[in-house]
């Protein structure tokens, strides 16, 4: 992982460059087998990364996350991945936050095309959450999964009416 990887990954922001101002940032994840061993990697992979696009890092092994890896992030100009829950000020590590709100796939089929799990309550807590982030004029940008409520329409609509 991110290993020998540099003609991909500049094939790749080429392409997504045709975006333009449509393009929002890049989402690097990371399975949960990229554990704190794989960190070196990182510090070295986050540098080479083509300047004047957004990126954003989400880590699924929790012994990654932290003030190191904070700082990391903060140091390249790079976006914490914020996941679903409740979060503290130190993981926002630039002018812009990523959520992405992921869900429990045993609970949630996520292919009927309608609501299968009501999540008004948590997008309700979401907003304010927001609403905090907006205020400190940081750019929001956010990632329902199908598995969240089984329906990604729905709830970014709601998100969206909460915070107007």
């Amino acid at each position: 992982m991110l290993r020998d990887c540099e003609r991909e990954v500049d094939t790749f922001i080429s392409r997504m460059s045709h975006l333009e101002n449509k393009l929002g940032p890049l989402l690097l994840q990371f399975p949960s087998s990229f554990g704190s061993k794989h960190f070196p990697v990182l510090q070295e992979f986050l540098p080479t990364l083509r300047k004047g696009f957004r990126y954003a890092v989400e880590v699924r092994n929790k012994g990654l996350l932290g003030e190191e890896l904070c700082s990391l992030l903060r140091e390249n100009g790079v976006a914490q991945v914020l996941v679903g829950q409740p979060f503290v000020e130190e993981e926002v590590t630039v002018d812009f936050v990523y959520v992405r709100w992921e869900g429990d796939r045993s609970k949630v089929n996520g292919t009927l095309g309608k609501v299968e799990l009501d999540r008004t309550e948590d997008i309700g807590k979401w907003a304010v959450q927001v609403k905090k982030l907006l205020n400190r004029h940081l750019e929001v940008f956010g990632y329902f999964s199908k598995y969240y409520s089984g329906y990604p329409p729905k709830d970014a609509k709601q998100l969206l009416n909460l915070l107007h």
